[in-house]
């Protein structure tokens, strides 16, 4: 789902092995191997999956995946498409003597009244326990269940329902039919229940994603409903199917006064609303916020001075200006001294964000560090990387980094530099405990590489800089084990081994929209493209704006670190805006001609709310055209499915080396290449939340962007 398996995950390159090994025709399995690709786009993928006539393209239409995953959730619970046993064990015990590694809350029983909460021991008046089961009918704690539970139930306990997870997961999935969903997803009749039916009925099925389900306002759901199928077919860690992560190595550095974030975060992420008012005047993100945090909401906060002002600004390894969709306000906001009276950017290159910042802080590049990698869900075996200069050398005494371009730091050598200078603890002299000095990038990974999975630090000498890290035996019996009598499960290394797999997310279902003061929901839902009060877009919108944003990226590129490289920017010199041959039929263009095009947001350009940004506009997008319009070239392709417009990012550079964002040093222009600001970018074309105005749609329990679908009003010039 919405994964270009050839050009972008993690990690690309062993997923890509993986299918290739499958699909190979000397592979035992090859003949029963199916590859299907739910994708707006014919990406490499799509390609590499049906070039063998077995895969299969599904052109789902952006934002629909909701509708495609829960109709193929209805499908399975419908026609008995998933595994019975496996979803009625209610526990540990139990899930061990069937010979499972793990069990769902499927049998769980969760209150029909809001906020939904599962029903407890207490509440039944049974004792100490988080969950309740029913066994024959029959209220049990979940613990003390020695056989399966009921799994399609229900129980009235003091006038309120009580549903098992499985009844309220069916009844959500039946609130629309198969034809309904096709018809919202604009595929053939008949493709969920096929694609259900083959996926359900496989010896290994395993439905996996990347960032195009989740980077939508439904996002969270639709990530939600994805690993939902993986359980209902009992695939979780199983070999062959979902691997949902396991731990890595993992070192530390031991410290006893370490400090912890602490009040609300300025982009009002993982906190729960503290206003007084009912409401909230701006979104908060209490469900479960990614991690990173909610950048577009921190930008649009600290403009309007919510939860409070902002007094200093840090960027590092990070270019919003350019890579946020609506950028607009994040460029305002970093243009506006009252808002941001004081900016810094630690970055290797003059970037679009840098070139905004009072201080920017150069930072060396990737190989130019001291540090580690962790790996990604793919590799079952531990593994954890460390990474060390190839040129540039540390002063023997002090280990200080001495960088081969002049005035440069690691990042990690600035950010301590700066913890030294503001006093922060664990840092300087015994910085990581009595006698451990945190002086510098070298030292903090020494310390960190000295404890837990690893000894002996970054000695030179040393098996964990010889090797370039600590790696687990890949070989089959490390990755796999034969332990339980239901089949094979992956390893699983450094993590529990026996687990609850959740459904139903009550966490989620007891926090409120801080916006409505609604409760949020534990389970997935039929949705498309919401606005922060979780309402749909007025349906006129897309009548005036017919057709939907859509992008994607190239595998020789990342977002804003690579088309500053002149070799990578030759191998595409050019982006266009990829249209279906339907649409430039109706357009009346063809490839290499000109449209124009607007969203329902991008006439703000040209108001108040942008004044500072506008004054550089032309600098930044010669493609604009005023009153929301940019002008695109246009390549006609039948790898877009119809109703798109289709622009791969990295291109349209206004900073690290483009002429349109020209810079001095000591009263010297710098060197630009016209090659690094070729192409086009679309992000001041995203539609801002219409409650809002001032950022882009964004997930309301996730924080995810709404990277995909803004409607598009394009016309011929």
């Amino acid at each position: 789902m919405g994964s270009n398996i050839t050009a972008a995950d993690y990690p690309m390159q062993t997923r890509a092995r993986y299918l290739q090994k499958f699909g190979k025709r000397l592979n035992p399995d090859a003949k029963n191997f199916k590859h299907v690709v739910i994708d707006p786009r014919f990406t490499n993928g799509a390609a590499k999956a049906t070039h063998n006539g077995v895969g299969e393209w599904v052109p789902l239409k952006p934002t629909t995946d909701a509708y495609f995953m829960l109709g193929m959730i209805r499908w399975m619970i419908e026609n008995n498409g998933y595994k019975r046993e496996y979803l009625t064990i209610p526990n540990e015990k139990v899930a061990k003597k069937k010979g499972y590694r793990n069990w769902t809350d499927m049998t769980y029983l969760v209150g029909t009244t809001k906020p939904m909460k599962y029903l407890t021991g207490k509440d039944v008046g049974l004792g100490q326990s988080d969950f309740v089961v029913l066994i024959n009918g029959q209220p049990k704690m979940f613990q003390e269940a020695d056989g399966f539970a009921d799994l399609d139930a229900s129980y009235v306990l003091n006038g309120v329902e009580y549903k098992t997870v499985f009844r309220l997961l069916r009844e959500r999935a039946q609130e629309h039919t198969l034809a309904e969903s096709e018809a919202v997803c604009d595929i053939p009749a008949g493709t969920i229940a096929r694609i259900a039916q083959e996926f359900s009925s496989a010896k290994h099925p395993a439905i996996e994603m990347f960032r195009g389900p989740v980077q939508q306002s439904n996002g969270w759901y639709n990530g939600q409903a994805l690993c939902i199928i993986n359980m209902l077919v009992d695939n979780i860690d199983r070999k062959g199917g979902f691997i949902s992560g396991h731990k890595n190595y993992w070192g530390d550095v031991k410290a006893n006064n370490k400090r912890k974030p602490s009040g609300v975060r300025a982009d009002t992420a993982k906190a729960a609303y503290q206003g007084k008012k009912p409401t909230a005047t701006r979104p908060w993100y209490s469900g479960y916020a990614v991690p990173r945090g909610v950048t577009p909401n921190f930008f649009s906060n600290v403009r309007m001075g919510y939860p409070y002002k902002n007094k200093a600004y840090l960027n590092y390894y990070n270019d919003p200006a350019y890579t946020m969709p609506y950028n607009q306000e994040t460029i305002e906001a970093l243009l506006d001294v009252k808002a941001m009276p004081l900016t810094f950017s630690i970055d290797a290159y003059m970037g679009e964000t840098s070139a905004l910042c009072d201080y920017v802080l150069p930072d060396t590049d990737y190989l130019e560090r001291v540090g580690g990698f962790k790996t990604y869900p793919p590799i079952k075996t531990q593994v954890f990387g460390v990474r060390m200069p190839v040129v540039g050398s540390f002063d023997p005494k002090t280990h200080e980094y001495k960088a081969i371009r002049p005035d440069t730091k690691m990042g990690d050598d600035i950010l301590i530099t700066l913890a030294k200078e503001c006093g922060l603890p664990t840092f300087g002299k015994d910085g990581g405990g009595p006698g451990v000095n945190i002086n510098n990038s070298w030292e903090f990974w020494n310390e960190f590489y000295s404890h837990k999975d690893f000894k002996g630090g970054l000695d030179p000498k040393g098996s964990l800089v010889k090797l370039g890290g600590k790696f687990q035996n890949p070989a089959p019996k490390y990755q796999y084990t034969k332990n339980y009598s239901s089949g094979e499960y992956t390893s699983f290394p450094g993590g529990r081994q026996v687990r609850v797999l959740f459904t139903y997310l009550e966490k989620v279902a007891t926090y409120k929209n801080a916006m409505t003061g609604n409760y949020m929901d534990g389970l997935p839902m039929y949705r498309t493209i919401v606005d922060c009060k979780e309402q749909p877009l007025d349906p006129a919108i897309y009548k005036e704006y017919p057709m939907q944003l859509h992008t994607n990226k190239e595998p020789f590129h990342t977002q804003s670190r690579t088309m500053n490289n002149l070799w990578l920017a030759s191998i595409k010199p050019q982006n266009y805006a990829e249209i279906n041959p339907a649409d430039a039929e109706k357009l009346g263009v063809k490839t290499g001609d000109w449209v124009k095009v607007k969203s329902p947001s991008s006439e703000q350009l040209d108001s108040d709310m942008y004044k500072n940004f506008h004054k550089h506009i032309k600098d930044y997008y010669p493609n604009y055209l005023g009153k929301g319009w940019f002008k695109f070239q246009v390549r006609a392709t039948s790898r877009i499915r119809p109703g798109l417009f289709s622009v791969c990012q990295s291109y349209g550079r206004f900073g690290a080396g483009s002429p349109k964002g020209k810079w001095h040093m000591n009263g010297k222009e710098q060197p630009s290449d016209e090659r690094v600001g070729a192409g086009f970018h679309i992000n001041p074309l995203y539609m801002a939340d219409p409650v809002l105005k001032n950022m882009v749609l964004v997930d309301p329990v996730g924080g995810a962007t709404q990277s995909f679908g803004t409607p598009l009003r394009v016309e011929k010039i």
